[in-house]
């Protein structure tokens, strides 16, 4: 027999069958590296050899209407040190360390800066770091120096390899704390942002964003393109040759805003020499805030908003001064609020408006109807009705009354017996005469609802606040309680459950005085690219169609995003976009396209379908969580105001400053228009001082007037909290600032060609239609 070699049968069967599975390996291996893992291994390995910097775009500046400058861009001068390029010997690069130090005050080593007790990093720590990471990569380890001494160290560049001045670029606001509520200012990427920053193509390293203001919430537009530098570097990370990839950052858009500087200077100047009267009155600190808004009716356009007290932006623009930043951060008055948007007050009898268009649009009472105004009101106690001293006693302000008054009257003398019975009915006047439950809190709701109380506006802020129209059903979600005949008389002249922003309260008394249209109000006017040329022009923005007789025919009306969501539930714009919405639908999300359809007939047994769009103002991200399955009502009718109603109610606030309230507004000029506001007030600064005595509350003083009266320019609304009667006190604010916007207009006409007289004197000449 012959015998197995040992590489033969099933040995050598194995050896071929081991061989073969490692070709197998070695061949799937190499599938895996050189196809199905290639492109994350070029990666890698791209990672290593190119590096890559972003080259920052410049910021867009922001100015105010007529170019002054409010935010710009400014030098700032960076010492910077490349490891690599440091002296071998450690004598020499602590020569270099000292020179820097004794230059920037920044201490060499860490051993000195503990010696001295500072807390920054020193040099020599930077410099060890930025080695370790990449060694011929530029090291910051000074910013923000003098010009001088950045010059001083360029001249001692030969004697100091390796350092070297980067120019870098950082904000400056001109004019600091006058506009720094509406500016706002900037500051590093927090922690919790940087994520998604990253992802919109940010550097937590390098890039500074906005943290209020326009600054904030136009950080998209003003922030630019960034562009990127990418060379191919070595195993040390040294530079071979040229750039591979160089991509040139685009610049972001300036903005023009609305404001005028001068007016605004003007209004905080009155608003605080105001403040400081009502103190030395009192004899006492009585009020610290107050806020000031000028607003063109005609377009939404703000010219001024002063929320007092402020803060001085100019104190964040290089850097954040963190001290002076915690002492405003815990001050008490929050200056670092914006009260014009972000807080909200008790409107008092400035909100008589809404109530007004209500009744006469609902035929509660008609428009010339007297109603007889004692001093007081009472509302019977449903369980004792003919035992006087049992009911709650509705008082008005004037305590022996008004008498008979009808809707232009009660406007102007601001009755509060008048309101509460269009409001909330009077059983003791005949039905023929009154609606018997008045306007009543639904309608109150709606109409309320209709001119912007409860939306957020739109203003390019941050932190809006919607605040929150009540209504029987919250009361009774939030309190456990019904609503109940005396809330809706509070609810009918501004007090009780009733909170507005002064945006809010602005914009309601502008669409009446424009005749009905709720614009949005605006801080920008246009957005301009880096050579001044207008990318998008000035126009005014329409939210809320409320005049029934001017709604466009052939085009789609506009509701307000609220009132959508009411109607539509499930299927509204809101319920369909915001993420947390249980009924969010990418798909369905179209904002730009949706619209939808709403009966405009208030005759139930009549219909007049009409479609409608809802406006979202400039970078809307549906992060609000309107959507509410509770606020659902498929019945619910937006209203609409005729303008003979509009007439009226314009005919009452032209009459307040002619006959009423508001007679020391009276220019013999120009015919002024407005409405006073006293609105009683209770809140967590009041109550711990003892000052909610029941029937003599502390009071907000409010006014809003506007002039032409014919053919409104300008509308001013001032608010001085705990300031007492509207007329006192609010009134000569708004009157302060009005004549010196006229008197700036007409010096402005007049530098620019000559003012033609008569014109004004036709306006002020020209009155308004007569009292039936």
């Amino acid at each position: 027999m012959q015998p197995i070699l040992p590489f033969q049968g099933w040995r050598l069967t194995f050896f071929q069958g081991v061989i073969f599975a490692v070709f197998v390996i070695f061949g799937l291996r190499m599938y895996q590296l050189q196809i199905a893992e290639s492109e994350s291994y070029q990666i890698a390995a791209d990672d290593n050899r190119f590096s890559e910097l972003p080259i920052p775009a410049p910021r867009g500046v922001l100015l105010d209407r007529y170019g002054t400058a409010l935010a710009v861009n400014v030098p700032a001068f960076n010492v910077t040190i490349v490891p690599a390029e440091l002296p071998a010997s450690t004598e020499a690069e602590l020569e270099i360390y000292n020179r820097i130090s004794a230059l920037t005050g920044v201490p060499p080593t860490r051993a000195l800066a503990l010696e001295t007790g500072q807390t920054v990093r020193s040099i020599e720590e930077l410099v060890a770091e930025g080695e370790g990471i990449a060694p011929f990569r530029e090291v910051i380890v000074a910013q923000d120096v003098e010009q001088r001494v950045a010059m001083q160290i360029l001249e001692e560049q030969f004697t100091l390899p390796g350092v070297d001045v980067q120019i870098a670029e950082v904000r400056e606001y001109p004019t600091g704390a006058l506009t720094s509520q509406v500016v706002g200012y900037m500051g590093r990427i927090p922690a919790e942002q940087e994520l998604e920053l990253i992802a919109q193509g940010y550097n937590p390293a390098f890039d500074r964003i906005g943290y209020s203001g326009v600054e904030a919430y136009l950080e998209n537009i003003l922030s630019g393109e960034r562009g990127r530098i990418v060379r191919e570097v070595d195993v040390a990370g040294a530079p071979i040759g040229d750039p591979v990839e160089l991509e040139l950052p685009s610049a972001g858009l300036n903005v023009r805003l609305t404001i005028d500087t001068e007016l605004q200077r003007i209004a905080e100047d009155a608003l605080r020499a105001q403040i400081a009267r009502v103190n030395a009155d009192a004899g006492e600190l009585v009020t610290q805030t107050g806020s000031v808004i000028a607003m063109n009716p005609q377009t939404g356009e703000i010219l001024a908003m002063v929320s007092f007290p402020s803060y001085d932006n100019a104190r964040f623009a290089r850097s954040i001064d963190v001290e002076y930043f915690l002492d405003v951060a815990a001050d008490p008055l929050t200056p670092l609020v914006n009260h014009v948007t972000q807080s909200v007050y008790p409107p008092g009898s400035v909100w008589k408006l809404i109530t007004a268009a209500g009744a006469l649009e609902e035929d509660v009472v008609g428009a010339t109807t007297l109603l007889n105004n004692p001093g007081s009101l009472v509302l019977p106690n449903r369980y004792a009705p003919f035992d006087e001293s049992a009911g709650q006693r509705f008082v008005c302000w004037l305590r022996s009354g008004h008498g008979n008054l009808d809707m232009i009257g009660g406007i102007a003398q601001s009755c509060d017996v008048y309101f509460y019975q269009i409001g909330g009915g009077n059983p003791d006047v005949s039905p023929a005469v009154l609606a018997p439950d008045g306007l009543g809190p639904i309608n109150l709701f709606r109409y309320a609802t209709a001119v912007g109380i409860g939306s957020k506006l739109g203003v390019e802020l941050p932190f809006e606040n919607a605040s929150r129209m009540p209504d029987p059903d919250w009361k009774r979600r939030l309190y456990g309680e019904n609503w109940s005949t005396g809330d809706t008389y509070n609810a009918a002249f501004g007090q009780g459950y009733v909170n507005v922003t002064p945006i809010q309260q602005i914009a309601m008394a502008a669409t009446f005085a424009n005749g009905g249209m709720l614009y949005q109000p605006t801080i920008v006017r246009e957005f301009l690219d880096a050579a001044g040329n207008v990318v998008r022009p000035f126009e005014p923005i329409p939210m809320r169609h409320l005049n029934r007789d001017t709604l466009p025919v052939n085009a789609p009306l506009n509701l307000l995003l609220l009132e959508d969501m009411i109607m539509r539930g499930p299927s509204s714009l809101a319920c369909t976009c915001e993420p947390n919405s249980e009924f969010y639908s990418e798909a369905r999300c179209d904002p730009a396209g949706y619209t939808a359809q709403v009966d405009i007939n208030p005759d139930p047994f009549l219909e007049d379908w009409r479609d409608y769009r809802v406006h979202l103002p400039i970078n809307y991200a549906f992060q609000d969580s309107f959507c509410s399955d509770l606020r659902f009502d498929p019945d619910y009718s937006p209203p609409f105001v005729s303008s003979e109603n509009i007439r009226i109610v314009q005919e009452g606030m032209r009459a307040t400053v002619t006959e009423g309230t508001a007679q020391s507004a009276n220019l013999s000029y120009i015919n002024v228009a407005g409405k006073t506001g006293t609105a009683e007030y209770c809140d967590e600064i009041a109550r711990p001082l003892g000052l909610c005595v029941p029937g003599n509350w502390p009071a907000h003083a409010w006014f809003v007037g506007y002039a032409p009266y014919e053919a409104p320019e300008i509308m001013i609304q001032a608010f001085v909290y705990n300031g007492g009667e509207g007329s006192g006190v609010a009134l000569p604010i708004v009157m302060e600032v009005m004549e010196a916007y006229i008197g700036l207009q007409n010096d402005r006409q007049l530098a620019s060609g000559p003012l033609d007289l008569s014109q004004v004197r036709a306006a002020a000449d020209f009155g308004p239609a007569p009292r039936p």
